[in-house]
């Protein structure tokens, strides 16, 4: 079926032609006088045209266009004596607006010209016999009405299968939308257990322990790893095989994309035989523009299948270039292994979904056979071409061109690297920020646990809340500057995404501007583009590995708060004690009061950050201290329990939970005399003590 205008045009060509025939016939018969009657048929036209121009709704467009069709044809009969003809005129209009497909309008088109032609039969008898016989006119009636019944059938007709299409279309657009949330669900299912095997292995590597436990743990990340590659190829595929997937061109380095392969397929390669060996033609541009993304998913599909059915020899990756004038070109790789091959009649099922050869000789390869399928679909998405030579125990290649433009024509001087090994330092933590304030939201309590583990190792305790409400509640009171929040995206209730948005409703600058990164189990193409538009400022995939994790911390914590992960405890000690306080402010108060719960001290002063700051000088001025430690020195038991009971009220209002169960436990052991237990602990609590007095008194006094 045709546009809606398509068809208003093609009615409006039609009623010109028509009253330019008519002009026409007006000159050669009565001439030029009757041709300027006839020629203001056109009105109607322009009229016409301009409504529909202007007018969006579009039964007033198709009832302006068959009334004013009815009342020129009627008119330019009338005015050349040639209403014995009338009859074919409507009728070739009548199909005109049979092909809006709208029975309806048809129905009163045909009513009202029938009623016409009929009148005109029984009033204007004697005009009409002057050049039609009457019969004959009677006949043109016949045929009128015979062939508007068929054409009213055929249009209801189409009608009936337009509507059955629509509901069929309708039908399938849902079940394509069940499957889309379907697997959207079933990843975030899959994925949220995962982030608990995958982060608790990443925690125990990073422990002191024997060979034979990290080989353990190497499995389950490995094992987890290919759950996880499954899990893509098939939301990949899905995404190819609905036409969804979006093709985005924009300039890139290949040499980039060439490093980041051969690094993945290093650590695929570790354990087995393999040499792998790049021959890049250092002429390639140094930038290209086509879709990066999909050109590292090709190459990495392509060097997994050949890791996949290698288990000794090489694995070559190679790269050329044919242009096809100065800003155009192909860009041609293969991918060449000595692997076990594919006989000639298996290499057509390659590029079929779910296609794995020969499943009982491969029955140890792990994967759902998507991945060539994947290939195949995304170098027909970029409109290049794709293609495989193989024999049976001799190895594969895989050829692929694309089409590409060139962005930087200089040559890329790529070198050739052979035996390309891993590296394992990418996993290393290299860096701590033991002053950072990070807030979790997630309703999975495992997961919660597993997020602040991670943190732990940047040196940091984070907190954590189980809803979006708790988020907000916290973000809106402002009790604490947060540097980052990560916001878990399917949660009950209210989600990650609803309860960003609301966040960056708040009033105030920090609800609009305090880093939000979106935590993620769902692995569903374009969902990142969700979490922007909801206000969110980047995106952590489940289960979280610890590179990732470092790189999004080492982008939204203040680079005043990090620190090299190998700095002693000694210098850390000394660089935060050499920190200038002297004009800190309100919130960056609060950021250096550490040992202290802030939230609880407001809330202890009625919700007023200034009562607390005048709390926490007043804390600060007391010489509690020095008379504990008198009362202690002197063995004085009922004056030291008076004392440690007044820092332990003290402590609890501005929130220094830890000094004040240690004074509350030393006030009880005065109280009952316990000189053996004060002993033991006083010390530990003047340590405590006297390090927030110190630090308060730097803040507020600029004294140390």
């Amino acid at each position: 079926m045709l546009p809606f205008q398509t068809h208003v045009k093609i009615f409006i060509i039609e009623f010109v032609c028509t009253v330019l025939l008519q002009i026409v016939y007006a000159i050669t018969v009565y001439g030029i006088e009757a041709a300027g009657l006839v020629s203001l048929g056109l009105l109607p036209v322009f009229l016409i045209s301009w409504i529909a121009l202007r007018i969006d709704n579009e039964e007033v467009v198709i009832r302006c266009l068959y009334i004013s069709a009815i009342s020129t044809l009627y008119y330019m009969s009338y005015a050349l004596h040639t209403q014995g003809t009338l009859a074919f005129m409507f009728l070739a209009f009548g199909v005109t607006i049979a092909l809006f497909i709208r029975p309806r309008f048809l129905k009163e088109y045909i009513a009202v010209t029938s009623i016409i032609l009929i009148l005109m039969g029984i009033f204007y008898q004697e005009e009409i016999s002057g050049n039609t016989d009457m019969r004959l006119y009677l006949s043109y009636l016949m045929v009128y009405a015979f062939a508007n019944v068929a054409l009213l059938f055929i249009i209801i007709g189409v009608e009936r299968y337009q509507r059955e299409m629509e509901e069929k279309n309708e039908v399938a657009r849902e079940a394509l939308e069940a499957k889309s949330n379907f697997l959207a669900n079933m990843s975030h299912e899959i994925r949220t257990p995962m982030n608990a095997i995958y982060g608790m292995a990443e925690l125990l590597e990073e422990r002191d322990i024997g060979r034979e436990e990290k080989e353990y743990i190497a499995t389950i990340k490995r094992s987890s790893e290919n759950l996880l590659s499954i899990i893509n190829e098939i939301l990949d595929f899905s995404k190819v095989d609905s036409g969804k997937m979006e093709y985005i061109a924009e300039p890139y380095v290949l040499t980039n994309i060439v490093q980041d392969v051969t690094t993945i397929i290093g650590f695929r390669i570790k354990d087995k035989h393999i040499k792998l060996i790049t021959e890049i033609d250092e002429r390639i541009p140094r930038e290209l523009i086509g879709d990066e993304v999909r050109i590292r998913q090709i190459l990495i599909n392509l060097m997994n299948n050949a890791v996949k059915f290698t288990n000794q020899g090489t694995i070559t990756l190679k790269m050329g270039w044919k242009p096809t004038n100065d800003k155009e070109g192909e860009l041609q790789f293969a991918v060449v292994d000595t692997g076990i091959g594919i006989s000639e009649e298996n290499v057509g099922k390659l590029f079929t979904a779910f296609g794995q050869l020969d499943t009982k000789k491969n029955r140890n390869v792990e994967g759902t056979g998507l991945g060539l399928a994947i290939c195949k679909r995304l170098v027909d998405g970029m409109h290049g071409e794709i293609g495989v030579r193989s024999k049976l125990k001799e190895g594969s290649t895989f050829c692929v061109s694309l089409p590409q433009k060139v962005y930087d024509p200089r040559p890329c001087e790529y070198k050739a690297n052979e035996n390309i090994l891993p590296s394992n330092k990418d996993h290393q933590v290299n860096f701590i920020a033991p002053k950072a304030k990070v807030l979790i939201v997630d309703d999975n309590k495992v997961n919660l646990q597993v997020a602040k583990e991670l943190m732990k190792l940047f040196g940091f305790d984070a907190t954590t809340v189980e809803s979006g409400k708790e988020a907000i509640d916290r973000v809106e009171k402002h009790l604490v500057t947060y540097d980052v929040i990560f916001m878990d995206h399917m949660m009950p209730f209210m989600d990650g995404v609803e309860a960003t948005r609301f966040i960056r409703q708040l009033p105030g600058e920090y609800a609009q501007k305090v880093p939000i990164v979106a935590l993620t189990a769902n692995a569903i193409k374009g969902v990142e583009q969700q979490f922007i538009d909801a206000g969110m400022n980047d995106y952590l995939s489940k289960p979280i590995r610890l590179e990732q994790l470092a790189t999004i911390l080492r982008r939204y914590i203040p680079k005043k708060k990090q620190f090299p992960a190998d700095i002693s405890k000694e210098e850390l000690e000394q660089l935060l004690a050499e920190e200038d306080f002297s004009n800190l402010k309100g919130e960056e108060i609060l950021e250096h009061l550490e040992g202290m719960d802030v939230e609880t001290g407001i809330k202890n002063c009625g919700g007023s950050r200034d009562v607390y700051f005048d709390l926490l000088q007043t804390y600060a001025s007391s010489n509690l201290a020095n008379v504990l430690q008198d009362y202690f020195e002197k063995e004085d038991m009922e004056n030291y329990a008076v004392t440690a009971h007044s820092i332990k009220g003290a402590s609890q209002n501005i929130g220094a939970h830890d000094v004040a169960e240690k004074a509350y436990s030393l006030e009880r052991a005065g109280k009952r005399g316990d000189l053996n237990f004060i002993w033991d602990n006083h010390d530990e609590l003047m340590e405590e003590y006297t390090a927030i007095l110190k630090r308060l008194k730097k803040i507020f006094f600029g004294t140390r």
